[in-house]
């Protein structure tokens, strides 16, 4: 039994690697599909002309419809995502509530630059003028890493470090619709440059090629190392 399972365990250990290394491989691979995908579909939406905020949510998927609307942002009720990054400097996305015919929308003005290292609060000075917002429907990624999604009421601008549409609801005291409106017209006081897509679908073809290589050189150096074992114990 010591023998046979001796015999067996490298054959399996070099089994399981290939195929978790062939496993990641198809996975990128529909990573790159799915990405083409959301490409071919933002292209197909953007082509159109802008619509109005209530027209968007009533399409079936909202994400990546231009739309251009009024409201009245709530401009003393600042919030500051942490942890942003732009061209490796390190700094916060400006978010605002916004009043609209559809209800409560929170609208991201941009990204602007930390003060310090030290974590210091910037000041942020935003119109509660009703005016006209142009931009584009997203939904905001969630990070199963982070836990902490209250905002440091009662002042602000107030810093967080995701958007949790449920928590941030609560501590606004108004019911905010599940969507964030990017900005997309220019504005000196704020770096807009909103991507869609971070990672193109090539990346993925090329980290599947990779996961693919890895799999067939573990295979032909596992199935060598073993076949060598055995014909020195022969």
């Amino acid at each position: 039994m010591s023998q046979r399972f001796q015999f067996l365990f490298p054959w399996l250990v070099t089994a399981v690697s290939v195929a978790a290394m062939c496993g990641l491989g198809f996975w990128q691979l529909e990573r790159m599909v799915e990405k083409q995908q959301r490409l071919a579909s933002i292209a197909q939406k953007q082509s159109n002309e802008s619509l109005s905020l209530t027209d968007a949510l009533m399409e079936e998927d909202p994400r990546d419809i231009a739309i251009s609307f009024v409201g009245t942002p709530d401009g003393e009720r600042a919030l500051l995502l942490d942890n942003q990054i732009h061209e490796q400097k390190v700094g916060f996305d400006v978010f605002a509530p916004v009043l609209t015919n559809a209800g409560w929308i929170l609208v991201n003005y941009g990204w602007i630059p930390a003060p310090d290292l030290t974590r210091t609060i910037p000041q942020v000075n935003l119109s509660s003028a009703t005016r006209q917002f142009d931009g584009i429907v997203t939904v905001p990624g969630d990070n199963p890493l982070v836990t902490e999604t209250n905002v440091s009421l009662p002042s602000f601008p107030a810093l967080v470090q995701q958007i949790a549409f449920k928590s941030l609801s609560e501590s606004l005291n108004v019911a905010l619709l599940p969507y964030v409106v990017e900005l997309t017209s220019k504005d000196p006081a704020f770096v807009r440059d909103y991507k869609p897509v971070v990672m193109p679908p090539e990346k993925h073809l090329g980290y599947a090629v990779q996961w693919f290589g890895l799999a067939i050189a573990a295979a032909a150096i596992g199935g060598f190392a073993i076949s060598k074992k055995g014909r020195i114990h022969e």
